[in-house]
């Protein structure tokens, strides 16, 4: 048999220039992905997280940027006018997170105490450097004790959520150890902090530093298939979280960059049991009931390293039908559990909004110019509140000269009122003798401005309204305290909870739109009611 070289030849030299081809090919491509990730990094230096201003005005008023250890860092820094008498907060975020996500906390406090809050390299409207020494744990440390630097206090409180804990544990040790750094810190606040990692996360955590960014990339594209109702929404949301708190997870998680999540991984230091142990100062732990990123089995066994070294260690709160941001959640509870964990198990009793409030109305004669003009912009009474026949009606106090709301006026308006219960306790500025002998019986249960009533003053309350419906059934309890907002709401709240079945949140809704523009207007008067009425489950010991 003949052999045929031109037909061997062609085929050989097929064989030879297919594997080329492919090998040039994927040479190619690899070039080109390389370009593009030095041509990505390059922006990157100078670059921060495109990210939305938040809608709070509180955060938005108070951005600053500031040059810390070779990058730029977004924070909010709130001064407080009483200076070195009240402590300073510090807000410490974990992975994927800005400080946008402590934005109720910030409003409450920021009344009462210093603020500052960061958003952490790679986050929020942060720089994103590309060097890996950026994204170590112990270089978010010094990123903060630059910043303590800076803002000094004598009392500093850590506020800390999931891997932000672990930061703020390795912080305290950094500084409790430090005699150079002037501060100290007295108290510290762990949401959803993560205990250790097991040996199953360890070797996740492995894998995905082996993957490649684009395969990452592409699997968080597939998990963020749904938007808001997405597995990557619902991994940290609990299922009754509304849209609005959906879409802001979706944005957070759609502005995580997974260079940085690889970067901080790989400079990741987590705490060991004795780093929580070390902590010495009161230390308050929370998580939602429903996390399934840092689950409540975390605070248990954090609450069982500490609680032989820590004689002021709470017993941790179990926050219901919260996920992993339980502080936005679930932040009607939360805040008030942290503010009543601070005044009273910290003894930080000047950040108290009672007390400054008091503080600041001491001099304040409640009848000068500056309230008569309040007054006069207040809306004189509600809309009738309750469930029953005879009902609440929140107002304004009366003044006796006033043509449109003094007491001869009100008894011509108003013949379905049968009782007045004046809960002020100042001498109103009307005579209550002109109800004497008409359809209205005046009523005094005097309460002091600013603080929300005790228990005892609300039991003396729903008492005397049930023998005022009682002694006429079906008429109308109008209840004033000056403008009849807060210590008013508070009191009908309490009766519509314990009397009609409403829940707090139902009480101080119908409330508010019974009596607009805000109802009770005091975020201590209503962190007061869910912890008087649902409270958290703690753990036992």
């Amino acid at each position: 048999m003949s052999l045929n070289t031109s037909n061997v030849t062609s085929r050989l030299s097929r064989f030879t220039t297919f594997p080329a081809a492919v090998l040039s090919t994927a040479l190619a491509l690899y070039l080109g992905y390389k370009a593009f990730q030095l041509l990505e990094a390059r922006q990157r230096q100078k670059q921060r997280a495109l990210e939305p201003s938040p809608t709070s005005p509180v955060l938005v008023d108070h951005f600053q940027f500031v040059k810390v250890n070779g990058k730029q860092l977004r924070i909010v820094h709130i001064p407080h006018e009483l200076g070195s008498k009240v402590p300073l907060l510090v807000f410490i975020h974990g992975v994927g997170g800005q400080l946008e996500q402590f934005e109720r906390q910030i409003e409450y406090f920021s009344h009462s105490t210093h603020i500052l809050a960061v958003d952490m390299c790679g986050y929020g409207a942060s720089d994103v450097p590309d060097s890996y020494k950026h994204y170590t744990t112990d270089a978010y440390v010094e990123d903060i004790v630059t910043l303590l630097q800076r803002y000094k206090s004598q009392d500093t409180v850590l506020i800390c959520h999931s891997y932000g804990c672990g930061v703020g544990t390795h912080l305290y040790s950094r500084l409790e150890t430090s005699e150079a750094l002037y501060n100290s810190i007295k108290a510290m606040v762990m949401i959803a902090p993560k205990a250790m990692i097991t040996d199953h996360e360890l070797k996740a955590r492995e894998q995905l530093r082996r993957t490649p960014d684009w395969a990452i990339d592409l699997a968080r594209r597939l998990d963020r298939i749904g938007g808001i109702h997405s597995k990557s929404v619902n991994r940290l949301l609990h299922t009754s979280a509304g849209e609005d708190l959906r879409r802001k997870q979706f944005r957070w998680n759609k502005a995580s960059r997974t260079f940085v999540l690889r970067r901080i991984l790989l400079g990741a230091r987590w705490p060991t049991p004795d780093d929580f142990r070390r902590i010495q100062c009161p230390l308050l732990l929370m998580a939602g009931d429903d996390d399934r990123v840092c689950p409540i089995a975390n605070v248990e066994q954090i609450f069982r390293w500490c609680q032989d070294t820590n004689e002021r260690i709470k017993l941790p709160f179990i926050i219901p039908k919260a996920g992993h941001q339980v502080m936005l959640e679930k932040w009607e509870l939360v805040t008030p559990i942290i503010s009543n964990f601070l005044i009273k198990d910290c003894g930080m009793t000047t950040m108290d909004p009672s007390w400054q409030i008091t503080r600041k109305c001491q001099k304040e004669n409640k009848w000068s110019l500056k309230n008569t003009e309040k007054w006069m912009n207040t809306p004189a009474i509600s809309s009738p509140i309750g469930r029953r026949s005879g009902k609440f009606r929140a107002m304004k106090v009366l003044r006796q000269t006033d043509p449109d709301h003094s007491p001869s006026a009100f008894l011509a308006r108003h013949p379905e009122v049968g009782f007045i219960v004046d809960i002020s306790k100042d001498e109103p500025p009307y005579r209550t003798t002109d109800f004497e002998a008409t359809s209205i019986t005046y009523t005094k249960l005097p309460t002091i401005s600013k603080i929300p009533p005790s228990k005892a003053d609300v039991e003396r309350f729903i008492s005397h309204c049930k023998s005022c419906w009682k002694e006429k059934p079906g008429v109308d309890i109008a209840v004033h305290c000056h403008y009849g907002f807060n210590r008013t709401g508070f009191f009908i709240c309490c009766f519509l909870i314990e009397e009609q079945g409403y829940t707090v949140a139902e009480a101080l809704h119908h409330f508010e739109l019974s009596r607009p523009p805000r109802g009770i207007r005091h975020d201590h008067f209503k962190g007061e009611l869910y912890l008087r009425y649902e409270p958290p489950m703690q753990l036992k010991s």
